[in-house]
């Protein structure tokens, strides 16, 4: 039978170093503490909205030129009021300067009416003879105006210048139907225009 011997083994530690203490550092000067900031979230797909560009060059020239259009039709506005009012005023002038001149050749027939009125002891004869220079200087103020009688007598009768007020049968007047064969009231005109309708009697064809 082996017997078993115990041999002694020796164990060497080996000597640590040791460290330098660490400096002291008072609390004040100390420096914070370093926290870690959490990691940036991942990208998600959806992109942010831009801000909206500024008008380009072209759309602010056209802005500029729309507001000097806008400034020249408000001009054009203006004027055109003005004209039309200062052409409203000539022709209110023209017109009072028309009646006023009219009015005082009206005068002149005033005057010779009143001088065959004033006439003392004048007979029939000389007052026809002042009636008669008073229509006559009446009617060269009309024709002066333009103003001309419009001939009826034995004229056909025409709606356009004549008034039929009274008929006689044709053939007890011995003129045709439809013919003017006495005048009530003599009309006038002005060039082409009517100023009053002569007043006639007309001849009309008998009815059986």
């Amino acid at each position: 039978m082996t017997t078993r011997k115990k041999i002694p083994i020796r164990v060497v530690q080996p000597e640590l170093e040791e460290a330098p203490p660490s400096p002291v550092v008072p609390v004040d000067e100390a420096p914070p503490p370093v926290a870690e900031a959490p990691l940036p979230a991942p990208p998600t797909t959806v992109a942010a909205p831009s801000a909206p560009a500024g008008p380009s060059e072209e759309e602010r020239a056209l802005r500029e030129e729309l507001e000097q259009w806008k400034d020249r039709a408000l001009r054009l506005e203006a004027e055109m009021d003005n004209f039309r009012k200062r052409l409203q005023r000539l022709a209110e002038e023209r017109i009072a300067a028309d009646r006023e001149r009219l009015l005082r050749d009206f005068l002149d027939v005033a005057d010779d009416l009143a001088r065959a009125l004033s006439v003392d002891g004048a007979d029939a004869q000389a007052i026809r003879q002042g009636v008669e220079l008073t229509h006559r200087s009446l009617m060269n103020l009309m024709n002066r105006e333009g103003v001309t009688p419009i001939e009826a007598d034995g004229q056909p009768f025409d709606p356009a210048w004549h008034e039929a007020v009274g008929t006689v049968p044709a053939q007890q007047v011995g003129k045709e139907p439809d013919t003017v064969v006495h005048v009530v009231r003599t009309g006038y005109r002005i060039g082409d225009r009517l100023l009053r309708p002569a007043r006639v009697i007309v001849a009309t064809a008998e009815q059986d």
